[in-house]
Order: C-alpha cells, then structure tokens, then sequence
C-alpha cells in the first residue's frame, strides 16, 4: 500500500487552509453585462440663433429658434441628452443672467463633490463646466459667454438613476465632458 509522506501531506493542508495567490485569479462569470458603445469624437455644426455649435455627428437633435434657441441633442441608444439653450443678453442684463446661470449649476448639483473647469475658448468667450461624477441627473453643465450678447448654457444628462455608482455612469459622463470640452471650445458666434 502507498502511503502518502507526512510533508507532503503538511503541505498539502498548508496550501488549503492558508491563503495563495490562487485565490487573486479572476474568475469569468456565468452572466455578463455588456458594455456601451459611446460614439466616436466625429463632429458636425449646428445652427442655432447667433450661434454655431459642433455637436457630435451621431447625435440626433431638435433647434427651435423663437427669440432664444433652444437645442436638443440625443444619444440614440444611450438615453443620454446634451440640452443647450442660446440666450441673446445685452451688457445691461449679462451679470444678472450670467449669475443665475452660475447658482443654476450649483443647484443642479445637489452637493456632491463637483469639478469646475474655466477656461477662455479661442472665439474669447469666457467657458465654465462643471462635472459631477455621481448622484446628479445632470452630470455635465457649462455655460459660455462673450458678456455683452450671447449666453449659452445647458448641461448633459444621463438616463441612469442618479443612484447608479459612478463606475456605471462613467462611460456616459466621460462621453459627455469629451463633447461638450469640444462644442464649448469651437463656439462661434455669427
């Protein structure tokens, strides 16, 4: 009969009962979720009042126009939306319209922790977007103007519950910081 040596046997038991880095390997699981496709950075322009705009060529989008534009841009598929409104101000109403839009987005974003970006986009308007990673319907919101007569301001939203971890909304949130960066930084004026 084969009897198994005694450091074999303690190893053996050594092995199970203690940790190895076998317990660190990845393990596939039985049901998976897909991941999302976001849109390639291709863009288009769009005209809105006295503004072009470049959104992204997959979008599908509604421009009304009646005194103040209003754009509607939509992620087929995504239930993702970027929403823009053109205000036409003048010097005398530009600081009033300009602080409600700033305490607008500070609202919106309902506390949580919030990355502001300012910056002076080629055409010289003044930009601001702010980026809220988790818990706000409208994780990405800016506003850009030249102080005098336009105001653009909007913000992107996600279709996922604002309760959704971050890593879900992330693909979504990245996707439209990344576009909206680019709308805000090619903003022309007519």
């Amino acid at each position: 009969m084969n009897r198994i040596p005694p450091y074999l046997l303690i190893t053996l038991a050594a092995i199970s009962c203690g940790h190895s880095d076998l317990h660190d390997i990845a393990v596939p699981r039985p049901v998976a979720y897909h991941r999302i496709t976001i849109p390639d950075p291709a863009y288009r322009i769009a005209k809105a009042g006295p503004v072009s705009i470049q959104l992204n060529a997959s979008v599908t989008d509604t421009i009304v126009t009646a005194g103040n534009s209003w754009v509607t841009a939509h992620y087929p598929g995504l239930d993702a939306s970027i929403y823009i409104t053109v205000t036409e101000i003048s010097p005398d109403t530009a600081d009033e319209s300009i602080d409600n839009r700033i305490e607008r987005m500070s609202l919106n974003t309902g506390g949580h922790p919030t990355e502001v970006i300012s910056f002076t986009t080629p055409a010289g308007l003044d930009a601001r977007m702010t980026v809220t990673r988790a818990g706000s319907p409208t994780p990405v919101q800016f506003m850009a103007t030249d102080h005098r007569e336009i105001l653009v301001s909007g913000a992107g939203t996600a279709g996922l519950s604002v309760t959704a971890p971050a890593d879900s909304l992330s693909p979504i949130t990245g996707m439209l910081e990344r576009d909206i960066t680019h709308l805000l930084k090619t903003l022309t004026p007519q």
